[in-house]
């Protein structure tokens, strides 16, 4: 592992995936359908074999997060793992309902229900998420943390390096995508913004979210809690 990242982006415009590398490796969430396509190109460039991930970890059960994961999960083998308050959307290929914050979120609602939605392939969880889950013996120095607020069953990821991968928690504006800032939708603002705190408490050396960023610790701080 020396003079690799642990964690590589896989950055595309609409949401981004990453892969924690690792003994084995983790994959965190995976885009609309079609985008595994680019997260086994993502995979090859760094060296990553399919048959070398060990989990596929859903940050949040919302369509651009999942959509890919049948086919992912089908050419890795590995099981998926999401937080049991958002399982039954994954099983569904569905998403919570939409709680829109601010007027950002109301725009995004409407844009929403105008576009077309994405045909998901619903996939039966293999691993419920209930609580601290210890990444070990997934082959990566790391553990799986409660983050609701932006669902019910959202959750984060931080590492042994400090560096902590958190969905949707913390969105990355259109414009400035290294500006933190509120998802558009969210389960509770309240919740939100303890979950905010509780990943800052940890003392983040960088944030990675599903759009936009990395975001640093203070930038966060600076945005949220003023």
């Amino acid at each position: 592992m020396e003079n690799k990242r642990m964690v590589i982006p896989i950055t595309t415009p609409m949401v981004n995936s990453y892969i924690i590398r690792g003994d084995k490796h983790i994959l965190v969430d995976t885009g609309l359908p079609g985008y595994d396509i680019r997260i086994l190109q993502a995979m090859e460039e760094n060296g990553i074999k399919p048959g070398e991930v060990s989990l596929i970890v859903i940050t949040h059960c919302h369509q651009d997060h999942i959509g890919s994961v049948a086919a992912l999960k089908q050419k890795t083998g590995a099981p998926v793992a999401i937080h049991k308050a958002d399982a039954e959307y994954l099983k569904t290929g569905g998403s919570p309902p939409l709680h829109p914050v601010g007027s950002k979120g109301k725009i995004m609602e409407a844009v929403s229900k105008m576009m077309k939605k994405p045909v998901v392939t619903g996939l039966e969880p293999d691993i419920l998420i209930e609580g601290e889950m210890d990444l070990a013996r997934y082959g990566v120095n790391g553990k799986i943390i409660m983050t609701p607020g932006h669902t019910p069953g959202g959750i984060s990821i931080t590492l042994e390096s400090g560096e902590i991968l958190v969905g949707d928690l913390i969105f990355g504006g259109l414009v400035r995508p290294a500006a933190p800032g509120f998802p558009y939708f969210a389960e509770s603002v309240e919740q939100l913004l303890q979950s905010i705190q509780k990943v800052l408490g940890l003392q983040p050396s960088i944030i990675y979210a599903g759009h936009g960023g990395p975001f640093t610790a203070e930038s966060v701080r600076r945005r949220f809690f003023k």
